[in-house]
């Protein structure tokens, strides 16, 4: 089984089952010659409990955090963590009152720089790895993350609008172009002093920030998992020689 946004060397004969997003990444997918009955169409599995994150209020209190702020969720990973500085410089920059949590993962040092960089530095809260994720994500406002496929699904799921940076040249920049060109679920960050603007402007513009929601929740799919692993369950059933195509011709591989 593959998941995508999709890469090309994925593209393989031996692949039984394509987990894919609808639409423009499923055919994606297709014109790679990926024949389309390998193709599911049910999103992105995840943790089922980032689909029933709504309350947003009863989280914030359980969270302790403010109910009349609006609240960032920052996500570091990968190499996201490398941009502590540039990240934390620029939520300093924003004009507009906010709450934030910081997320640095399971790394110590990472941690304690942002500890150190956000000192001082009113309703900033600097956490390392959380296991309600999905909790902190439907207490939100508006998620800061690299756009990895799982935590992009996790925010379609929640609703979540996320501002997306530093992606290399791949498959997160192919999700960077899905969220803001064709599912409008948040923004691209490319250039220095961006992300200040963007979340300034967001929070001055609650009804784009509210239709960036709608527009996360009407791609989410919570039921991905289930739907996934049944389809899986459903092949192993099969002989394997039945599972078999044949191989992809030349030109679909590239």
């Amino acid at each position: 089984m593959q998941t995508f946004a999709y890469e090309r060397p994925w593209a393989q004969p031996e692949v039984d089952l394509f987990v894919s997003y609808p639409g423009e990444v499923a055919a994606q997918i297709r014109s790679l010659g990926v024949p389309p009955e390998r193709i599911l169409e049910c999103g992105v599995p995840v943790d089922p409990a980032f689909g029933s994150c709504s309350n947003r209020s009863a989280l914030r209190a359980r969270l302790g955090l403010q109910q009349n702020l609006p609240l960032l969720l920052v996500n570091f990973g990968g190499s996201g963590k490398g941009k502590s500085r540039e990240v934390v410089s620029e939520l300093q920059n924003v004009q507009q009152p906010f709450q934030v949590v910081l997320i640095s993962r399971r790394d110590e040092s990472l941690r304690k720089e942002l500890l150190r960089l956000t000192a001082g530095m009113a309703h900033a809260r600097v956490l390392s790895w959380v296991d309600n994720m999905h909790e902190w994500m439907g207490a939100a406002d508006l998620l800061v993350s690299r756009a990895g496929g799982g935590i992009v699904a996790e925010s379609l799921n929640c609703g979540l609008p996320i501002l997306v940076f530093d992606a290399p040249p791949g498959n997160e920049r192919r999700f960077c172009q899905l969220i803001e060109e064709c599912w409008h679920t948040g923004y691209w960050v490319k250039r220095p002093g961006e992300l200040a603007t963007r979340i300034d402007h967001l929070l001055r513009q609650t009804e784009e920030l509210e239709q960036l929601r709608s527009n996360a929740l009407r791609h989410a799919y919570p039921d991905a998992a289930r739907i996934a692993a049944e389809a899986i369950l459903h092949l192993r059933e099969k002989p394997e020689d039945e599972r078999l195509l044949p191989k992809l011709d030349e030109q679909s591989q590239g």
